[in-house]
């Protein structure tokens, strides 16, 4: 995380449990936070078997790959076992407060 509250776009991506294995949303927020590159702005909002996380990107297909791409390494430690990217995620444009479904 870091303290830069430059205006960005904001992209949410979404995890979720797929199986009994894995630990309880706020046990995994504390680790997927942890897990996360220290540069990445991002806030997490647990669930009972989902994860919100916002990350704040500077609106260009390159950074938003590399958001995914890291969320996804990172969801490939075994201390996240059974937790996944769901398949949807928002771009959402806080200026205007409006989503774009990808």
């Amino acid at each position: 995380m870091t303290d830069d509250d430059t205006p960005g776009r904001d992209h949410l991506l979404v995890t979720v449990r797929r199986n009994g294995r894995g630990a309880a949303a706020a046990t995994t927020v504390v680790r997927l936070l942890g897990l996360l590159p220290a540069d990445r702005v991002c806030t997490a909002e647990p669930a009972q078997d989902a994860i919100r996380l916002r990350v704040e990107l500077d609106g260009t297909e390159a950074d938003r790959a590399a958001a995914h791409s890291a969320v996804r390494r990172v969801l490939a430690d075994r201390a996240l076992d059974g937790w996944a990217l769901d398949g949807w995620a928002l771009d959402v444009r806080p200026e205007d407060g409006r989503t774009e479904e990808n």
